[in-house]
């Protein structure tokens, strides 16, 4: 299973499997041992999540932190909705070249780290959250990413839709 399944809250978590509850459904995840490597997913013959572009998809995730992980003193999950044209503002400041191409791509970046439960998109209604796999992050390893997103410009006003 690479990507993350909900189900109603109501329903038993079965063995192996973390539950991160959200409202009224929990999402399912995978629980690895403490010190888990990628030979774990080779040993239990699991496909690696999909990241043809791991850099860009780093920095989507990060665009997408920015404007999601509203108060840092907190942790990243729940998160909150940020609109989809603010991420791609945040994340269009952090490259060069032909901005409408960077757009298309980060727009598919952001569909793969859903699909893989690192973001929660709703495309219908243009919004993205952070996903459940954040709930899982260790709050120690939490000041880094912190630090990071606290030096990372926001997005401009007229991404957020406040012209």
């Amino acid at each position: 299973m690479t990507g993350a399944v909900s189900v109603p809250a109501a329903e038993p978590v079965p063995p192996g499997l973390a539950a991160v509850p959200d409202g009224p459904r929990t999402w399912l995840l995978p629980s690895w041992p403490d010190g888990a490597t990628p030979a774990v997913l080779e040993q239990y013959e699991l496909a690696p999540m999909p990241l043809d572009r791991s850099g860009q998809a780093r920095r989507v995730l990060a665009a997408a932190l920015r404007c999601c992980w509203a108060n840092l003193d907190d942790a990243p999950w729940p998160g909150v909705p940020a609109p989809v044209p603010a991420v791609l503002d945040v994340y269009a400041g952090m490259t060069r070249g032909d901005a409408a191409l960077a757009g298309r791509w980060a727009t598919g970046e952001l569909r793969r780290l859903a699909d893989t439960g690192w973001l929660v998109l709703d495309e219908a209604r243009g919004v993205v959250r952070t996903g459940p796999r954040t709930a899982l992050w260790p709050h120690e390893a939490l000041g880094p990413l912190r630090d990071l997103l606290r030096r990372m410009p926001g997005p401009s006003r007229e991404a957020l839709g406040d012209e």
